[in-house]
Formats: structure tokens, C-alpha cells, sequence
């Protein structure tokens, strides 16, 4: 990785992200980080049937990278590994975004594990990251970090309550910082966003957050959590 890549999340998606995975604690969630590559190289390309739109192309040859996360979307909390679910909700999200034409499409992916004590990225959130890093090369990956969490609840955290994973050419998916990938970093937007989590999390608001699974239940539930900040 040449030159340094910031991710910077804004306070809604991190929330939201954050929120669906806590709604489903005995259970694995995942979802999709929607934003834009900002400072890398433009190829033209489109992501097609492959659901994933590429914000860039290919990436720079140097130089510093941002990639803003504004929005996140939820899907699933019990078809994780099943590919025509996944595919169905990546297709579903890539033409509402491109239907905006606001210049936002997935740059990512979010995932968080089963146990609560598990903190390794497994192989699903790997391959489907590839997946998504196949149309958005700087795409990253957010992993729920319990530790953080819990960290959170009793006010003693700043940071952000994921992990941040990068994929590197050889080495695959490497998280950033000490012992891993020194020039990717995770950064909140909005220094409030850890305030705003604990709030939303004392109004047990993450009863409201509805994600694809439920959406393919019963389609009047609304899948861009329209409602959820209001």
C-alpha cells in the first residue's frame, strides 16, 4: 500500500452499524459501508450484475487516500453465507445508490461475530470483502470489537468500537495499527458519535433497526432505516 488511506465513518453509519449488531447479540450481522474513494485514480468502470459499485477503479499509484463512509446498510442476521441472499441485497442496494446519482456507492463491508469473545475475522466477512474489494479496491472492513463495547458502556472509550481490516496484495486482509497495516487508519467524523451510541443504546433503539432478512419477511419493512435517527 502506497502513500496513507484515512476511513473516515460518519456518525449515522458508524451508529446504525453498531446498533443492528447489537439488536442480534446471540447472532452473526453483517452489512454494507456506503460512501466514496476520494484521491485515487478514476477508471471509468461500472460494477455491473456484481451488485458492488467501484468508487475509483483502480487505486493510485501514491499520494494519500480517503474513503468517507456516510451511510450503512444492514442485511443479515441468519443468511450470512448464503450467496443468492447476498447477491440479491448487493444488486438491491447498488441500484438504489446509483439511482440517487449522488456519487455513493459500497466501499465496504461490516461484520460481527457470533461469540462475543471472538475477534478474528472469519472466513465469510474475508471472501465477501474480496468480493467487494473486487469493484472498490480501498474497500475496508469494520469487525465489532466487544472490548471497545464494553469499554463504551462505562464511558471509558473514545475510539471507535470496531476494527478496522485492509486487504493488502500478498497478505490478504490485515487489520491497522500496532502489528498490522501502519498506514490505514479508522477515524470517527464526528466526535459525538460514541456520545450518540451510548444514548441511542440506553433507549434500546436497536429495536428499530431493521435489515435485509427482515425486509424479505415482510417488504413494507424498510431496509434504509429511514426512521431510525428520528
Amino acid at each position: 500500500m502506497v502513500g496513507s488511506t484515512k476511513y473516515e465513518i460518519a456518525q449515522t453509519a458508524y451508529v446504525k452499524l453498531v446498533l443492528h449488531a447489537l439488536k442480534h447479540k446471540t447472532s452473526a450481522v453483517n452489512g454494507v459501508l456506503i460512501g466514496r474513494v476520494i484521491g485515487a485514480a478514476t477508471a471509468g468502470t461500472e460494477a455491473g450484475t456484481a451488485g458492488a459499485a467501484s468508487s475509483g477503479g483502480k487505486e493510485s499509484g501514491g499520494g494519500n487516500v480517503t474513503i468517507e463512509i456516510l451511510e450503512s446498510v444492514p442485511f443479515f442476521h441468519s443468511h450470512l453465507g448464503i450467496l443468492p441472499m447476498l447477491e440479491l441485497a448487493l444488486i438491491q442496494v447498488d441500484e438504489y445508490f446509483a439511482s440517487l446519482k449522488s456519487g455513493l456507492s459500497i466501499v465496504g463491508y461490516y461484520h460481527a461475530n457470533e461469540c462475543f469473545d471472538d475477534y478474528e475475522l472469519s472466513s465469510i466477512a474475508r471472501k465477501i470483502g474480496d468480493h467487494i474489494a473486487r469493484y472498490c479496491p480501498q474497500a475496508g472492513i469494520l469487525l465489532l470489537d466487544n472490548r471497545q463495547l464494553g469499554a463504551l458502556s462505562k464511558g471509558g472509550t473514545k475510539k471507535p468500537v470496531v476494527q478496522l481490516y485492509v486487504r493488502e496484495a500478498v497478505r490478504g486482509w490485515q487489520q491497522s495499527g500496532p502489528g498490522g497495516v501502519q498506514s490505514a487508519d479508522l477515524v470517527l467524523k464526528e466526535a459525538t458519535a460514541n456520545s450518540i451510541l451510548t444514548d441511542y443504546i440506553s433507549e434500546h433503539r436497536e429495536q428499530l433497526v431493521v435489515d435485509f432478512d427482515e425486509h424479505l419477511d415482510d417488504i413494507s419493512k424498510d431496509w434504509l432505516n429511514t426512521n431510525l435517527f428520528n
